[in-house]
């Protein structure tokens, strides 16, 4: 019976060791993009198209009508309740793309730029909002409203379809 026991620990132990080394192995192997590629599902999801019926968004919602190059995408965002703030700058990546002179601000953004608005200037409460939007660009979404105290607001990083 020891035996039995012994040989049976001999290929649990093997068994384990073996799959040890399949599972370095293939976390190795996952540093290639193309063969992570076809080992991960994530991956093989990732840009795929967003059905517009189920985000909640006719496709007639968007009326920019500018073409733009496919990675490109435009985003215009507006400041509520007032027609400038000069003070008020919107970054792109950290650095200043441009102000508030008017009451819209229009930028052409590239997928994984972060947008941000600089509103440190003004002691009063602020809200932006995303007036439009190219078809093209999943985030930020038509409509959303973003609120600065004296603040930054992180708009968030773009979302190209």
């Amino acid at each position: 019976m020891r035996e039995f026991f012994e040989k049976v620990e001999q290929i649990l132990m093997r068994v384990v060791v073996i799959a040890l080394v399949a599972v370095v192995v293939v976390q190795g192997v996952m540093t290639n993009d193309q063969a992570r590629l076809y080992l991960s599902w994530s991956e093989r999801m990732e840009g795929q198209a967003l059905n517009m019926e189920q985000e909640g968004e006719t496709p007639a919602a968007s009326t920019v009508t500018e073409a733009v190059a496919a990675p490109s995408a435009l985003l215009v965002l507006g400041v509520k309740d007032f027609n400038s703030l000069p003070k008020a700058r919107v970054l792109v990546n950290g650095q200043e793309y441009s102000v508030f002179n008017s009451a819209k601000v229009e930028l052409k953004v590239n997928p994984q730029d972060v947008i941000e608005i600089d509103s440190t200037a003004y002691n009063f409460p602020v809200e932006y909002q995303v007036i439009n939007r190219s078809p093209n660009l999943a985030y930020p979404r038509q409509g959303q409203v973003y609120t600065a105290n004296q603040s930054m607001v992180m708009v968030g990083k773009i979302i190209v379809k």
